[in-house]
């Protein structure tokens, strides 16, 4: 089991790809550095990167100012670098199995520590707590049913005296974690399960330890200059053997994805951008659920726009698809009526500028690990036309991509 070290890379050919990506992700932990792994949607790449610096940074999401690495932000902060930063100083891939080092730290100490460490593990084991805890000991009490549709016909009232149009509302779920449990094998089953989602581990030290399986992409540009964003609305569950062609959407469901779609045209209307292409709306499957999407599309170089993703992340964030329209009354509601701090649920996360390219996801259907307990976020859009009932129905759904796995 063991692996071979050279100068820039530690060889991990001879494990199975799920001793490799929990050695590395267990030693990272045990010497409490930034650690998270990510696979891309329709791709069978795993990538994973480790900070050496032993605490994430804050960081304006500017990506252009940025190197290579891992980006993950909050709901809502009035914090510009609120967004914490995972610089890739180790790097692997399980396309070689080989942990490869920035050279910038070849011949640093900390280098040499996690090498050693990695040994340790394969000799020693387990005996540690396997995943970075949040510093903070309150959590959230979780939602009661009646609590959310309580929630949602507050909503609705205020729809009704004009104060938004839409407000994207959330709840949490508590559910205990086995001693057996994994955050690996976990991360291992979502990405056999749901191969066109973003599926992401990431554990940062005294932020604690985030898993889920999102489908929304929100900003990315290739080394082509090629930008793209999707507006993601709807919900029905993906019953097996169904067409998605023949999947009937409602006028509530049909309006509340047109609104997230106006929310990015609007936001390439501030920057004087006209020359985007749009495909949609069309039925999308992600994990258990399909889903209302449109894609906008945009080459930065044909604009001369380099820097169009920044831009956009943060006019986008938080989207009418997490948050509501209008913007400022929707988040004023949410702030003071949900009564808890989604934390880094519904803001985004992803890499940046490896291999050239940026590719940021909204985090939805997503879960933070606790010392024995797990807590799982999900929301719905509330319309005029919403019904409470299957507002909660809804979220129950989305619950179920990750439960599902774990259960």
């Amino acid at each position: 089991m063991g692996g071979e070290l050279s100068n820039t890379e530690y060889s991990l050919a001879s494990h199975n790809l799920g001793d490799a990506l929990g050695n590395i992700f267990r030693t990272a932990i045990r010497l409490n550095f930034p650690v998270a792994m990510w696979q891309l949607p329709l791709t069978d790449e795993i990538k994973l990167i480790v900070d050496l610096s032993g605490k994430s940074r804050k960081v304006k999401p500017v990506i252009e100012e940025l190197s290579e690495g891992f980006i993950i932000a909050p709901f809502y902060s009035n914090d510009e670098k609120s967004s914490e930063f995972l610089s890739a100083d180790l790097e692997f891939s399980n396309k070689d199995h080989q942990l490869k080092v920035n050279p910038v730290f070849k011949d640093s100490w900390t280098t040499e520590l996690f090498f050693q460490g990695l040994g340790f593990n394969e000799k020693k084991g387990q005996d540690f707590k396997p995943y970075h805890l949040p510093d903070k000991r309150k959590h959230t009490a979780e939602f009661k049913k009646e609590d959310y549709l309580d929630l949602v016909r507050k909503g609705m009232d205020e729809i009704l005296k004009g104060t938004f149009k839409k407000v994207v509302l959330s709840k949490t779920k508590h559910i205990q974690l086995l001693d057996s449990f994994n955050p690996v094998s976990t991360f291992l089953k979502l990405t056999a399960s749901y191969p066109s989602a973003f599926i992401n581990l990431c554990s940062l030290p005294g932020k604690g330890t985030w898993l889920g399986a999102t489908p929304e992409l929100l900003v990315s540009q290739d080394t082509n200059g090629l930008f793209k964003t999707v507006s993601l609305a709807g919900t029905q569950i993906a019953v097996e053997g169904s067409n998605p062609l023949e999947i009937g959407w409602t006028q509530k469901e049909i309006e509340e994805q047109a609104m997230v779609g106006r929310s990015i045209i609007d936001c390439f209307k501030k920057i004087r951008l006209r020359e985007f292409e749009e495909d949609g709306p069309k039925t999308s499957k992600a994990a258990n659920l399909y889903h209302l999407k449109s894609e906008y599309t945009v080459d930065t170089k044909a604009v001369n726009f380099p820097q169009l993703a920044s831009v956009m992340l943060e006019l986008l964030h938080p989207t009418a698809a997490v948050c509501g329209m209008p913007f400022e009354s929707s988040m004023e509601f949410i702030l003071k009526k949900e009564n808890y701090d989604r934390e880094f649920y519904s803001g985004f996360l992803g890499p940046v500028n490896l291999n050239g390219e940026s590719q940021i996801f909204v985090n939805l259907r997503c879960m933070q690990l606790l010392q024995q307990k797990a807590i799982l976020y999900a929301g719905g859009g509330v319309t005029e036309n919403s019904d409470p009932v299957k507002e909660w129905q809804e979220t129950e759904l989305k619950c179920n991509t990750l439960l599902d796995i774990i259960n």
